[in-house]
């Protein structure tokens, strides 16, 4: 059975409603700035992260506004007990209402700072806001003022993530612990910061020799960065990293950052059909097939899903099963010489010489550098007799993509036929050597035990 997409080649070249400005009770509440709110930016302008949008939100009464209103032009008057009486009795106008439980915390704190009622409103809002820039450290002032250490700690572990992904907030977050004499706490936060930072400057300097071409310095570099714990796996860099690793051809590896990443984000369908590129590079096909299948469930139409996917079935020796899905590639795209040239082999693979004709000529119309379908064509060739045609074909092969091994066992084939044993050995050698490579990545990539002589 022919590997047809393990070169690196072949891989490379697949990697590469407006609101209304009336009606909306938002649009009635203004902040503590004297700004009146829009729903893009909620209530604060410090809210642009926040999901809060997509969640379900009570009915705010015009009563509720009003009085919303009013406690904040009482803030701005500088009248602290008014603004919060006037929120409370906005609250009761409207029960549950996220903004109107975050300002009385506010407001509330700016009074007492350890205020425990204060405490409990900045609870309640915290997974309301969670992008917030300030609510989480006054929480965790709060606490410490209060001498609520257990609360403190459990709150930093909440708070992991955004640590993790925010540095200026990190720093916020050692900066009140030192404030509050919390010493053992913010020196275990500035270690891990501080490992972070290491880590992700190892990290910036690994994206950088591998965009120079170092691939060696990269994959150091990388290295070094994880051992710090950098990227987090639910951060965008974890996609970052799998597709540098990718281009370096380091496919199990990227493969298992794709995995990462797409835990946290699964419904990120160009890394899913990255991923599944990467288990067809290392010849993990019923990974592959998986993959591939998911993709195809998220989105049918994904650009040479159903092409590769056709490819793994082949490997798989599922012949009759692939054809289907190289017919699907090209309703969507009529113009794809990579699915013409598999269908070509197909027809080869079931005896049909004809029909593999066909198809192979009408791939390489379109696109006669493409190397495999020389490969099907020297196999025409030769099947047919006509081994000088077949040399001709394995060399245009193995010119277009010198790292196919497959291609160079053809050729050795071949001129052994022609009795050029010179060159039948020359292409046999090559062969080894590529294949042998190629075995050796794969079985590392696998986790498989290897012979001493190719590592």
């Amino acid at each position: 059975m022919m590997g047809w997409l393990f070169t690196p080649k072949a891989l490379r070249s697949r990697a590469q409603g407006r609101p209304q400005k009336h009606g909306q009770p938002w649009a009635l509440l203004r902040d503590p700035f004297g700004v009146r709110l829009v729903p893009a930016l909620l209530v604060l302008a410090c809210l642009l992260l926040s999901p809060l949008c997509a969640q379900p939100r009570p009915a705010l009464t015009p009563q509720a506004a009003q009085l919303f209103n009013s406690a904040v032009d009482a803030f701005h008057a500088g009248n602290l007990d008014v603004a919060i009486q006037r929120l409370r009795q906005a609250e009761k106008a409207a029960p549950g209402y996220p903004d109107i439980g975050l300002y009385l915390g506010l407001f509330l704190y700016e009074k007492n700072n350890d205020s425990p009622e204060a405490q409990g409103y900045f609870e309640a809002a915290l997974p309301q806001f969670p992008g917030h820039p300030d609510l989480p450290l006054k929480l965790l002032n709060s606490y410490l003022l209060s001498s609520k250490i257990d609360k403190a700690t459990s709150l930093l572990a909440g708070l992991k993530p955004r640590l993790e992904q925010d540095p200026r907030f990190a720093f916020n977050v050692i900066y009140t612990l030192v404030q509050r004499g919390q010493l053992d706490l913010a020196q275990t936060a500035l270690g891990e910061e501080s490992r972070r930072l290491q880590g992700e400057v190892q990290f910036l300097g690994g994206l950088i020799a591998a965009n120079a071409g170092q691939r060696a310095q990269a994959l150091q570099l990388f290295e070094t960065a994880g051992q710090s714990g950098f990227p987090p796996p639910a951060s965008r860099q974890t996609a970052v990293l799998a597709d540098a690793l990718f281009h370096l051809q380091e496919f199990r590896r990227a493969a298992d950052s794709y995995d990462a990443y797409l835990k946290n984000f699964p419904q990120e369908n160009v890394y899913a059909f990255r991923a599944a590129l990467c288990y067809f590079g290392i010849g993990d096909f019923q990974k592959a097939k998986e993959r591939f299948e998911q993709v195809l469930k998220q989105s049918p139409k994904a650009p040479e899903a159903n092409y590769y996917l056709g490819s793994v079935l082949v490997e798989l020796k599922q012949v009759a099963d692939a054809e289907p899905y190289f017919l699907a590639e090209l309703k969507n795209d009529p113009a794809s010489y990579k699915a013409m040239t598999k269908i070509a082999y197909v027809h080869y693979l079931k005896g049909e010489n004809e029909e593999c004709r066909r198809w192979l000529d009408k791939s390489l119309s379109l696109n006669p550098d493409w190397f495999e379908s020389h490969v099907v064509d020297g196999l025409l060739q030769s099947r047919q007799g006509r081994n000088e045609q077949a040399i001709q074909s394995f060399e245009k092969a193995v010119q277009q993509e010198p790292g196919y091994p497959k291609a160079y066992y053809q050729l050795s084939v071949a001129y052994k036929r022609a009795g050029n044993d010179q060159k039948a050995q020359q292409a046999l050698e090559t062969y080894n050597r590529l294949q042998n490579a190629e075995t050796a990545r794969a079985m590392e990539a696998l986790g498989m035990p290897q012979p001493k002589e190719q590592r």
